[in-house]
């Protein structure tokens, strides 16, 4: 993204959280590459009916993304298209009736794993079976530990299905609102901070095994304070590579194509039996989720 826009960006979202704002750069460069952009203009022209036509003939979920990050380009430019507006609220509506069926989208039939989101943790020893070797060996090469990591990544998104907020954590002060301490992993800077608060989780089991061997591999060779590394330059890993791992690994391995968001509807998926309980149980007692656990006696 040109250092123009980018800017342009800022000042139009002065109130956006920086995750939001990376989510919609991103969205936006990947507009102007699907306009055959190589980069993004400081002006509106580039907004035009035609890649508007190209936009609603795209799958819903590519149609909902990219729609939504025309209108905010527009905003960006200060500027107003009715019909990007009108896309925008025609694809969100399409999916929001989607999701309310429980249907799966035409992209989740396609890219659904055998097997669910168990496939992930398959996966995961299938990787690990390719770098346990590594935990014994005294210093590694940039590709070792760039290997170690990607096989990190999918165990942490097959027991974890956060967003992209992984990329985001740092194990050195100043630790900012993404870190990680200890096997408690705080994300005070995510996409729903502001309505949800902060999410602390503890970390499961074979994630904090696989932790004890890889932060000790990190702390030897990375100097930027983040988790995460790219592999030629050793610089923190951005989210948008780091989301790319995990689909070209999920390309490569399961023949499925595998992003946070398709993967969070796996695991809730997974847990659709607990959910409808509790869901069943609110109903019966007339609570919300929040009332209902004042109710547990411990």
């Amino acid at each position: 993204m040109s250092d123009g826009f980018d800017k342009l960006l800022r000042n139009a979202c002065r109130n956006c959280k920086p995750t939001s704002l990376k989510t919609y750069a991103a969205n936006i460069r990947a507009l102007a590459r699907l306009a055959k952009l190589e980069s993004v203009p400081t002006h509106k022209r580039w907004l035009t009916a035609a890649l508007l036509k190209h936009v609603k003939s795209l799958p819903l979920t590519k149609y909902k993304r990219f729609s939504m990050a025309g209108v905010k380009a527009l905003q960006a430019y200060g500027a107003k298209d009715e019909k990007w507006n009108t896309a925008m609220r025609d694809s969100t509506e399409k999916y929001s009736r989607i999701r309310d069926t429980g249907r799966r989208t035409k992209r989740e039939q396609e890219n659904w794993p055998d097997g669910g989101y168990a496939a992930l943790s398959k996966l995961a020893k299938e990787l690990h079976g390719e770098v346990e070797h590594l935990e014994s060996t005294k210093s590694l090469s940039a590709a070792q530990l760039y290997q170690y990591q990607r096989y990190f990544i999918v165990l942490f998104y097959s027991k974890h299905a956060l967003r992209g907020d992984l990329a985001d954590v740092r194990i050195k002060k100043p630790l900012g609102p993404n870190y990680l301490k200890g096997n408690v992993l705080h994300i005070g800077e995510h996409k729903t901070a502001r309505a949800r608060g902060p999410i602390t989780l503890t970390l499961a089991k074979p994630v904090q095994e696989a932790l004890g061997h890889f932060l000790p591999m990190v702390k030897a060779s990375a100097k930027h304070g983040f988790l995460l590394s790219t592999l030629r330059t050793g610089r923190r890993l951005k989210r948008e590579d780091m989301l790319k791992i995990l689909r070209n690994i999920t390309k490569e391995r399961l023949h499925k194509n595998l992003g946070v968001q398709m993967i969070r509807v796996l695991k809730t998926t997974a847990s659709k039996a607990e959910i409808d309980r509790a869901h069943a149980l609110q109903q019966e007692l007339g609570h919300s989720a929040g009332m209902q656990r004042r109710y547990i006696s411990r």
